[in-house]
């Protein structure tokens, strides 16, 4: 597996610029180099190869920011059309995909999942969770994403692929009882959404990725957007990196197969189709008006923040979600206040100078918090 020394990765992304395709609005150009230097501080303090931004504002236009490389054994810089692995914003689609169903008559959200999967498996605590709380992440169930699993399976042997219901199965046999009663807590759990895309299917009669290209890519012309299931790089992907080994070089984990995550955390995006995807959700044009709270409402997690149907809705930030798969990272927010979206995509899982940062969600909130701050001038 090749290896990047990351003072490489310093000395080359400094000959790349910063670059945007915006609006005419008058003040786009000091937008961009506000914008520009965040990005870039953010990503080199924490060792980013490469990112991409899109912003979508009703007093600012429409705008894209890229920095650093997609590929950095060739140096290839990233451009502005690039597509990354968004990996739990694919929670967002599957959790707006049930509540289209249920709006559709095909679910009933307060029953049991196992009226509607009791065929795939013989675990009686199923009988106890609703569809609403697998949607919430208050099941109880076991999470099958554990760290065992990724050291031992995924990470050694990455080309292997997954059936959905080996990744449930690993979860039920691993805690035989629920860990603790259906709805009375929260507990963030990639199994509640691998059942969720068994759901999809089951009521549907298509595959996940025809649901949701019929649902939501065509509609909203997500051209760029993709369920993977399996290890092929799309032409135009960003190569995702990791250092993995701890050695202090990033190695890359592009090929990887991504029936890991499947549901959970499967999909391959742009940034600008993010964004055009978590203002619709955000706005609440993608349901009707009824299923908004089953949409926004949902488990409490802190004061001001709860987890809905596949989105977090924080008060005092925004609407939206995050997401991380191996090799990759992003965050995609709505805020109601602005009614501007960002989408930010990087190409790494865990920065290799500081992976106690979030860098997605540094710039994400820098970003919001500029455009805030441009409102009350």
């Amino acid at each position: 597996m090749m290896k990047y020394l990351f003072n490489t990765i310093l000395l080359l992304s400094s000959i790349v610029l910063l670059t945007a395709c915006s609006s005419n609005d008058s003040d786009q150009q000091n937008l961009n180099s506000k914008f520009g230097d965040l990005i870039e501080r953010v990503c080199r303090e924490t060792g980013v190869p490469g990112a991409s931004v899109h912003v979508i504002s009703p007093q600012h236009g429409e705008f894209s920011l890229v920095w650093g490389f997609a590929e950095l054994s060739t140096r290839t810089p990233v451009v502005a059309d690039q597509r990354f692995r968004i990996g739990s914003l694919t929670k967002s689609f599957t959790g707006t995909a049930v509540l289209r169903l249920a709006e559709d008559g095909f679910i009933d959200i307060d029953a049991p999942i196992s009226t509607y999967l009791a065929s795939l498996y013989d675990y009686e605590p199923l009988e106890q969770i609703t569809v609403r709380q697998l949607l919430t992440m208050s099941s109880g169930l076991n999470e099958y994403l554990n760290l065992e699993f990724l050291t031992a399976s995924v990470l050694t042997a990455p080309l292997t692929y997954y059936p959905a219901q080996t990744l449930v199965n690993n979860a039920l046999n691993v805690s035989p009882q629920l860990l603790y009663d259906p709805g009375t807590q929260f507990t963030y759990n990639n199994t509640n959404y691998i059942l969720l895309g068994q759901l999809i299917e089951t009521v549907s009669g298509k595959t996940y990725q025809n649901y949701l290209q019929e649902t939501f890519f065509n509609p909203l012309a997500l051209n760029d957007t993709f369920v993977q299931v399996d290890d092929s790089i799309l032409e135009n992907m960003t190569h995702g990196y990791y250092d993995y080994d701890e050695d202090g070089a990033y190695e890359d984990w592009t090929t990887i197969n991504m029936s890991y995550v499947w549901s959970a955390g499967c999909l391959t995006s742009t940034a600008r189709d993010v964004a055009i995807w978590m203002e619709a959700l955000g706005q609440g044009t993608l349901l009707s008006e009824p299923f908004h709270p089953d949409n926004f409402q949902g488990q409490p997690i802190t004061d001001g923040v709860v987890y809905g149907a596949g989105i977090l809705v924080d008060d005092n930030f925004a609407i939206g979600h995050n997401g991380t798969v191996i090799g990759f990272h992003a965050d995609a927010w709505y805020d109601p206040q602005t009614q501007t979206t960002v989408a930010v995509l990087c190409n790494t899982n865990a920065p290799i100078i500081d992976d106690e940062r979030d860098p997605t969600r540094e710039i994400t909130e820098g970003i919001l918090k500029q455009l805030k701050a441009l409102e009350l001038e």
